[in-house]
């Protein structure tokens, strides 16, 4: 009965007849490419001529007011309501742009890009799937480099990639000389080794305080320390499912962590705060090829990639020829990777200008632009502006 019910649904809203009207998401909500789209799109008025949907994942994140004709519906609905406006809209779109959660299509005509959240830096094997992925009409990569990377290991079709570029990239570009008011600091984004929720299946390379190379409570009052000697802070910004109730405890001046609470405090986005950063810490992050676009230094914390690379698929058969900048294996080589930036020395210029060219095409700040003409040249997209 349940099957019969659900056919009979599907038919029905297959029947509506659909509208140019488009379809956001991305994780989390209001966020990544999808928000740079819709910055976008917002700018040259396509919300006045067409509906927007965001399609969102959290009931826990304020939603605030939105502009002329810009709604919202939620992936997971309670009640008959919000049920029947996430089908109304998932089959009434013509064009969908997800980012994180495959939104597949619902019926013909409609119009699927994938923006990605991230260049391949490691291929989770149960995300990374043509299967997994599904149907789309594009996927956005950052430049033709990544042809042969995702065609062989991911199984996308070459015509389907789009080297346009990320959209959210366009600030670090367009934003790069420009300061926030957080002053002089680094940004330290590390992926996780250990789940929060599930520790018992992390790596066997313990990180006390999420940050790789910082071991015991004695290394990280000594990155304090020279940190304050320096006057930079280090903004730490771990993944959101790390453990993190040691670094918790601690009572920090110059290591903050910078959490989404943080920059929703501070009223600037992740990428504007990426942006006005002297320097990135990071390792197998896809945030390293974004970096790239500032020109500044990047300090790489790999001394675990063996380990690592047998959690997850890596793209490159030699991974420091193919990820490079200051690689750090030692508190000793972080603390003087501190004093290089605080010092306004980048000895890996020239060698991550060759990164920089290598994985980006696009190097100008218009990725959404092109997304946009791309839309209108292809798909007649938003038709009412020239």
């Amino acid at each position: 009965m349940g099957n019969w019910v659900k056919k009979i649904v599907t038919w029905f809203f297959r029947l509506i007849p659909m509208r140019e009207d488009i379809i956001l998401e991305s994780h989390p909500d209001f966020s990544d490419n999808a928000l740079a789209v819709y910055q976008y799109m917002l700018s040259v008025g396509v919300n006045k001529r067409h509906r927007i949907y965001w399609a969102l994942h959290s009931r826990e994140q304020a939603v605030h007011e939105l502009p002329e004709q810009v709604e919202i519906f939620y992936l997971e609905p309670r009640g008959i309501r919000e049920h029947v406006k996430r089908l109304l809209a998932l089959y009434r779109c013509r064009y969908i742009l997800d980012g994180n959660t495959y939104l597949h299509k619902r019926r013909k005509g409609q119009v699927r890009i994938h923006l990605g959240h991230g260049m391949l830096i490691k291929i989770t094997r149960d995300y990374h799937t043509k299967e997994k992925i599904g149907e789309c009409d594009g996927y956005l990569i950052t430049s033709p480099f990544w042809y042969d990377i995702f065609t062989e290991k991911v199984g996308i079709k070459k015509e389907v990639l789009l080297p346009l570029g990320y959209p959210r990239n366009d600030v670090l570009v367009k934003k790069e000389a420009e300061r926030n008011h957080l002053g002089d600091y680094i940004l330290w984004m590390p992926t996780y080794r250990q789940h929060r929720l599930h520790p018992e299946y992390g790596m066997e390379n313990q990180y006390p305080y999420g940050m790789p190379e910082i071991m015991n409570r004695e290394q990280l009052m000594e990155l304090e320390k020279r940190l304050k000697e320096k006057n930079l802070v280090l903004y730490f910004r771990p993944h959101p499912v790390q453990e993190l109730s040691l670094f918790s405890r601690e009572k920090l001046e110059y290591i903050r962590l910078a959490d989404d609470a943080f920059l929703e405090r501070e009223g600037i986005t992740l990428y504007e705060m990426l942006a006005a950063a002297n320097a990135l810490i990071t390792d197998y992050s896809s945030v390293y090829y974004d970096f790239l676009l500032t020109g500044k230094q990047i300090g790489l914390t790999i001394e675990d990639r063996e380990e690592y690379f047998r959690y997850y698929d890596c793209p490159f058969t030699d991974l420091k020829e193919n990820i490079k900048g200051q690689f750090m294996e030692s508190s000793e080589e972080v603390m003087a990777f501190i004093d290089q930036v605080a010092e306004g020395k980048n000895s890996n210029k020239e060698t991550l200008m060759e990164m920089r060219n290598r994985y980006h095409s696009v190097q100008n700040g218009t990725s959404a632009e092109k997304l946009y003409r791309y839309l209108k040249e292809t798909y007649q997209f938003d038709k009412g502006k020239a």
